[in-house]
């Protein structure tokens, strides 16, 4: 509701019901079963359907469709140009070692949109307004295409916008172990944080026209993904939104190695944009190639979720 309401976006409510054929119960369901909870799952839709409805000025539409979930979710999207899928981290199955359930998995997998994750009680306590937004970035192009989208919502919401980069803690080997080796590696990690520093103060100064509350946090760390889900909880984010892929983009998959390891393991509701094209996408996927990354394409405010 709050991202269809902040950026006038058309809705399409989906629910995917498994196929008797496809249960893995000894008793199958029969027919008039089947029908019986399709029938509870449209009531259910509908009553969703008109209470977003009376709210936004965008059509909201329903979709009950069958197969396996991840599979059909993908196929919509597509056959939807949804600009982004909307996922809850949990369904009604058992929790896993993840922040994120199987089916969640699955369609992150096949996703060919950006995507929204909550978890459910944390966005559900802030009434999905986020006051706090963490941004991470690695000083690519395309790490920055998610920056108009950042301020469109911490504008409307009156967000705090928090800067992140995390420099490489130099981890010293028996590969590189001499005296020499070690001072080449401290000194590249001053430059890269001193680096860091003035590129984000840069950003900084574009963003505080629009934005009444910039912060910009630099950290060394030997894990980088660990040290965004440490910087995000220690800084209670309300939200993270980062591009789909990074300064090493591989085409060949929907979601770069730090994008995917924050929707496996976050606990805070993440917004990931997709900066590669579809089509880009899919024949990356295809060639498993990924000699040469496409350019990134530019943010969008999405219309169709």
């Amino acid at each position: 509701m709050s991202l269809a309401k902040t950026f006038t976006s058309a809705v399409t409510l989906i629910h995917v019901m498994q196929p008797p054929r496809d249960s893995g119960s000894v008793h199958a369901h029969d027919a008039i079963a089947w029908e019986i909870g399709r029938q509870e799952i449209e009531g259910f839709l509908e009553r969703v359907r008109t209470r977003m409805a009376a709210e936004l000025s965008e059509p909201v539409d329903v979709r009950i469709e069958q197969g396996r979930a991840a599979e059909r979710i993908a196929d919509v999207a597509r056959e939807l140009s949804a600009d982004l899928t909307i996922l809850g981290s949990h369904g009604e199955g058992i929790g896993t070692a993840w922040s994120i359930g199987s089916t969640a998995q699955a369609v992150l997998a096949r996703a060919p949109t950006s995507v929204f994750v909550a978890h459910g009680k944390r966005f559900a306590e802030q009434e999905g307004s986020p006051k706090r937004i963490l941004v991470p970035l690695d000083g690519s192009r395309r790490a920055e295409t998610v920056m108009p989208l950042v301020l469109r919502l911490a504008h409307e919401h009156k967000a705090e916008v928090i800067l992140v980069h995390i420099v490489q803690e130099p981890i010293h080997t028996a590969l590189l172990h001499t005296k020499e080796d070690n001072d080449l590696l401290g000194e590249l990690a001053v430059r890269l944080e001193r680096g860091a520093k003035e590129y984000l103060n840069e950003l900084k100064k574009t963003l505080v026209h629009d934005v009444d509350n910039v912060r910009t946090i630099i950290t060394r760390h030997a894990n980088q993904q660990q040290a965004l889900l440490e910087i995000a909880q220690r800084e209670s984010a309300d939200l993270v939104v980062l591009s789909a892929h990074g300064s090493a983009c591989d085409a060949s998959r929907s979601f770069g190695t730090l994008t995917s390891h924050l929707l496996t393991y976050s606990s805070v509701p993440l917004l990931v944009l997709q900066d590669l094209p579809d089509s880009e996408l899919s024949r990356a996927q295809e060639s498993r190639s990924h000699r040469s990354s496409p350019p990134p394409r530019t943010s969008y405010a999405p219309e169709n979720v």
